[in-house]
């Protein structure tokens, strides 16, 4: 099969058009791996970030309640965590 044959075959009016529906899919397939790859990026980034922020807050948290649990006063433990007493005052 000749590729004129193979263009009619598939619908196309001309190997101009052909070649852009080539072209198109290629560009397509580029950008879709390029916008997947950046987003997964940013998301793994982000995660990160907010998962880093939960554990030092989970730390904080646990420091406080221990302190609390050995008397010491909340005016220190908020000074000492950084908690506010509203915070400290839920545990």
């Amino acid at each position: 099969m000749d590729s004129l044959e193979v263009i009619q075959n598939k619908g196309y009016v001309s190997i101009a058009d052909a070649d852009y529906n080539r072209g198109f899919s290629a560009g397509e397939e580029k950008g879709f791996s390029t916008g997947f790859s950046k987003g997964e990026e940013k998301g793994f980034s982000t995660g990160f970030s907010e998962g880093e922020i939960k554990g030092i807050t989970d730390a904080k948290l646990e420091m406080a309640k221990a302190m609390l649990m050995e008397g010491i006063p909340i005016d220190k433990i908020r000074i000492i965590s950084g908690l506010s007493e509203e915070e400290i005052l839920k545990l």
